[in-house]
């Protein structure tokens, strides 16, 4: 679905409040919480090592914020000792340094199991997948990662990175077994060179890691009792809808907001309003426990809905095409996506996640 921005219900109004400016860097940032409905997408979060969902350790930058490089990282199966299909892996904002922003990275991700254990651990890459053929769950990609939040996490289990898989890996937790993941990195947005965006990191006995240079290494450095706090997350099928987007508002360009995790080939509204504290009256976020969806929250003023349709793997979009017009700058909005789900509650809806926007032209 597309329409005009400057077409919306109550937007002239909406447009008095915005200030000009000569250059204004357009933001877009989810908010708030959904609930959820049918689709498949990223669930649970099994923190490893498992000492780590209380706890904190200290930055590190290899692999993710280092120069090109092989990573390997074993952690003992005893950590992870349940079986689950992983979509995804989530990683942790150290508690204090540096706060990395617009980092892009050129890298990719390949999982398995090994019958190797940290005191074992080979120092040649090939030799600690011996237990079948490794998964590529995320073939090589260019991501854009999310910049840090200011003062870090107040939570153990605040995960603020989420790299989604393109194929999932089956863990089945088998006694003698431990779990290994392989990153190579080719490249990033600071030219190769160590950029200090760091990742929550830890000790003990159940981890290991192994480096070397380049993105072809064969072999390297082999560090006993230290490796990344990794968030592995589970496949779940009452997936939450997640709204976001790949680009940001600006005048003169059209500006796409995007759904995913949904209920496949379903119906759905993307609203669009100006507030997200208050709408006719009444305080936002507004409780829907009492139209019979308990545990969903309406997150924005509706002041514009569109239709849309998700495909069959639960993905939809609308494009909004903002015109090229100064008073729109600094212009804040807000959207969340409704999906049909009629048998996720009573008034038949699951609700995304809120985005907040800011009109640039930057």
């Amino acid at each position: 679905m597309r329409t005009l921005l400057s077409s919306t219900v109550g937007f002239a109004l909406a447009i008095l409040s915005a200030t000009t400016s000569a250059q204004v860097q357009a933001t877009y940032a989810p908010f708030g919480s959904g609930c959820p409905g049918t689709g498949i997408g990223i669930g649970e979060n099994h923190i490893a090592p498992a000492a780590m969902a209380t706890s904190y350790g200290s930055g590190n930058a290899i692999p993710f914020g280092w120069t090109p490089v092989v990573y390997q990282e074993l952690l003992a199966g005893s950590e992870l000792p349940m079986p689950f299909v992983m979509k995804a892996l989530s990683l942790r904002q150290p508690r204090s340094g540096p706060l990395s922003n617009r980092f892009l990275l050129d890298f990719e991700i390949r999982v398995g199991a090994t019958t190797k254990t940290q005191a074992t651990m080979s120092n040649v890459f090939a030799q600690n997948f011996d237990v079948g053929t490794p998964v590529v769950v995320l073939p090589r990609t260019q991501l854009a990662f999310p910049d840090f939040v200011p003062g870090g996490p107040t939570s153990p289990t605040d995960f603020f990175v989420t790299i989604p898989w393109v194929n999932t890996f089956a863990w089945n937790a088998t006694p003698g077994q431990s779990f290994v993941m392989q990153v190579t990195v080719f490249g990033n947005s600071y030219g190769g060179i160590a950029a200090g965006y760091a990742f929550d990191s830890s000790g003990g006995s159940a981890i290991a890691r192994l480096y070397g240079s380049g993105p072809a290494a064969t072999s390297g450095t082999l560090e006993r009792g230290l490796g990344l706090v990794l968030g592995l997350r589970a496949e779940t099928h009452t997936a939450v809808p997640r709204l976001f987007s790949t680009n940001t508002p600006q005048i003169n360009d059209s500006f796409r907001v995007r759904v995913e995790q949904a209920r496949a080939s379903a119906p759905g509204l993307m609203l669009l309003g100006f507030s997200d504290t208050s709408w006719s009256g009444l305080p936002l976020p507004l409780d829907l426990s009492v139209l019979g969806a308990a545990g969903c929250e309406l997150l924005v003023s509706p002041e514009l809905v569109l239709p849309f349709a998700t495909t069959a793997s639960g993905t939809g979009f609308v494009v909004y095409d903002v015109p090229n017009d100064l008073y729109l700058l600094n212009l804040a909005f807000y959207n969340q996506a409704m999906i049909a789900e009629p048998s996720a509650n009573a008034l038949g809806y699951a609700f995304s996640n809120g985005g907040a926007a800011v009109v640039g032209n930057q």
